[in-house]
């Protein structure tokens, strides 16, 4: 009898841990699959059903990871994974209305097998939580005419209490819109709706609006429009339906026409939602009308008036702000090694993060932590400003030395504290960690060879660069350059961190197979003229290549020697400096003055000195960045840097 209890309570024991388990804590993730590597080989859709987690939980963050690989088509197919086409990721709860969670656009992508190339996608799908219970329908919807991609959709569930508990979500007008055709005019499927407001909380107007088709005039993927906002009969805002910065795109190269701007999207990308709140328009409680007009549009040949938007506009409700101070780190985006965010990344200079208020209270303050973790200390930025509810704002941090001195990268951490001087009341969403790779490593003497194309902008070739320390000087530069030339110019930097940064004016880099310029080139080479990198033309709007010169740390003696040279002011307006050196004892010193070349612009000898204040006059010499190297006696050179505006 006594070994029956024993046995009984040590299972009443272990249902308790398992039922604690069970109960998962703020912060937990489940994770759902609904599609798993699934082939995509036919236009149109996909259906299948997935098992949602227990009803009753609330989740702080819905994301959704949509991850486009490829597989190999049969022999002779054309065009295996070589087109931008339109997907979407649709909602079917029962007794509901059909929803579209989420619009992705497949790249170029026909090199992607051979680079063994996948993508993850992530969208924040909180606002559907709601209804994601039990066991609800899933779509895919392919609208490509070829095949050889795969994809895996997964639901991110993360426990803990939203900004705000999300209620509902309703279409509004949902569907494929002709656009520019007497016959079928748009505003046909876009008249007024009679809606009625909650009565707590909030409302807003969230839509994933997409151009497609090729008429005479390029609509309505190659054209600009954009729509107004009526509530009430009363004009709100206007719209455009644009992307412009598909040259800047985060999956690139791609093998196709990914840099042309499109339709409110880009090949290889996320359909940016639209989202419009309506609180500040709408009453409480109270019937409101919702209409939205777009752009008049008449295509001049109506035989191929093939124009069209694929339009979801949805009403989403969600309860009161749960937070009254709630400063959230959203994102760290450098330094990361994720492949959302490869344009800005590797770094060794200053991090940079998103900083977003979820509290009721207006956010005005908050300090942000920040480390490499087990290497050096943690510094504190603390930033100010203004954020209302749900604004973010892109905060640069100032450097890390445990950046600027990695070989090894490492992982990453940053945390928000005391918003407004006060307690953050949800602790949750304080704290990322990020993996990242360290930038390379160059010589302090370089040679920049570029080859230009010959597009021009005006008189001169589209691509310029320069090289700017962490301090955001520009200490090298070729702009204006003539096309169809090479350029080789000698650099010479101290140990520190730079960017390189390229921009091309025609968004199509100097070396695109689509372009009718010429092909361009870009290495780095050493003092020996052996190449360090090459950079890849086919960059879009811009490129930055981040990187370190290596040199010893500093000695107390060197320190104070750094320390013992000052020039001011700087900049300068007119090009006269004041030069203070004070020196631990008497000696020749040489000093010179060079341009971002390299090139001797100015040099004055200072025999047997110890301590000195004499003017540095550099008449005659053009605004820019210039470099003073003081050379002592033994050797020692101190620089500084010296900029005329």
């Amino acid at each position: 009898m006594l070994k029956r209890l024993r046995i009984l309570v040590l299972l009443l024991l272990a249902g308790l841990a398992l039922s604690e388990r069970a109960q998962a804590a703020p912060g937990d993730t489940t994770r759902v699959t609904i599609f798993s590597q699934r082939k995509l080989t036919h236009y149109g859709f996909y259906d299948t059903t997935a098992v949602m987690p227990a009803a009753g939980r609330r989740y702080r963050k819905v994301l959704m990871h949509y991850i486009l690989g490829r597989y190999p088509c049969p022999p002779g197919t054309q065009y295996c994974g070589s087109w931008d086409y339109t997907t979407r990721v649709i909602l079917q709860p029962p007794a509901h209305d059909t929803l579209e969670m989420a619009r992705i656009m497949t790249p170029y992508a026909t090199d992607w097998l051979v680079r063994n190339k996948t993508h993850d996608y992530v969208v924040d799908v909180t606002d559907y939580a709601p209804l994601l219970v039990g066991n609800p329908g899933f779509r895919f919807d392919y609208q490509g005419y070829s095949w050889g991609f795969t994809v895996t959709v997964r639901l991110d569930f993360i426990e803990g209490t939203p900004p705000q508990d999300p209620v509902d979500v309703r279409n509004v007008y949902d569907g494929t819109f002709a656009f520019g055709r007497t016959s079928d005019p748009i505003e046909a499927h876009l008249p007024a709706r009679s809606l009625v407001a909650p009565s707590a909380g909030t409302i807003a107007l969230k839509s994933l609006i997409s151009g497609h088709g090729s008429d005479p005039a390029g609509c309505a993927e190659f054209c600009r429009k954009f729509y107004q906002l009526l509530i009430n009969n009363q004009w709100t805002s206007t719209t455009s339906l644009w992307r412009d910065d598909c040259g800047k795109n985060e999956v690139y190269p791609q093998t196709g026409t990914w840099v042309y701007d499109r339709g409110n999207w880009c090949p290889g990308a996320v359909v940016r939602r639209i989202v419009q709140p309506l609180n500040g328009l709408t009453t409480p409680g109270q019937p409101f009308t919702l209409d939205i007009d777009m752009q008049t549009y008449t295509a001049n040949n109506q035989t191929s008036a093939s124009a069209q938007y694929i339009w979801s506009s949805q009403l989403v409700t969600s309860g009161a702000i749960n937070f009254r101070t709630d400063a959230s780190l959203d994102e760290i985006i450098a330094p990361n090694s994720n492949e959302n965010y490869v344009r800005e990344n590797p770094i060794c200079g200053g991090p940079q993060v998103r900083l977003r208020n979820l509290g009721s209270n207006r956010l005005t303050a908050v300090a942000i932590a920040y480390r490499v973790q087990g290497r050096g200390p943690t510094q504190t930025y603390n930033w100010t400003g203004d954020l209302a509810y749900g604004r973010d704002t892109l905060v640069a941090l100032p450097p890390l030395s445990t950046l600027m001195n990695n070989t090894a990268g490492g992982r990453f951490q940053a945390w928000t504290a005391s918003p407004n001087g006060t307690r953050d009341q949800n602790a949750y969403n304080d704290t990322l960690t990020t993996r990242f790779a360290p930038s390379i490593q160059l010589p302090g003497s370089i040679t920049v060879n570029m080859t230009t194309n010959n597009a021009r902008n005006g008189l001169w070739n589209e691509t310029s660069w320069q090289i700017v320390d962490v301090a955001g000087n520009v200490v090298a530069q070729r702009v204006n350059a003539a096309s169809s030339t090479t350029f080789n110019d000698n650099v010479r930097l101290v140990p520190g961190c730079y960017s390189l940064r390229l921009t091309d004016l025609g968004c199509d880099g100097f070396s695109w197979w689509a372009s009718p310029a010429t092909v361009g080139s870009m290495r780095i080479l050493n003092s020996a003229g052996s190449v360090l990198n090459t950079i890849n033309g086919d960059f879009g709007c811009e490129y930055t290549l981040n990187f370190q010169v290596a040199g010893p740390l500093a000695s107390a003696a060197n320190q104070k020697l750094l320390n013992a040279l000052d020039v001011y002011p700087n900049p300068s307006h007119d090009g006269r400096f004041t030069f203070d050196l004070n020196l631990p004892s008497t000696q020749d010193v040489q000093l010179r003055v060079v341009d971002a070349l390299g090139r001797r612009v100015w040099a004055r000898a200072l025999p047997q000195v110890k301590a000195t204040v004499q003017q540095l006059a550099l008449d005659g010499v053009a605004p820019g960045v210039y470099a003073l190297e003081v050379r002592l006696a033994d050797g020692t050179t101190l620089n500084r840097r010296l900029v005329i505006d």
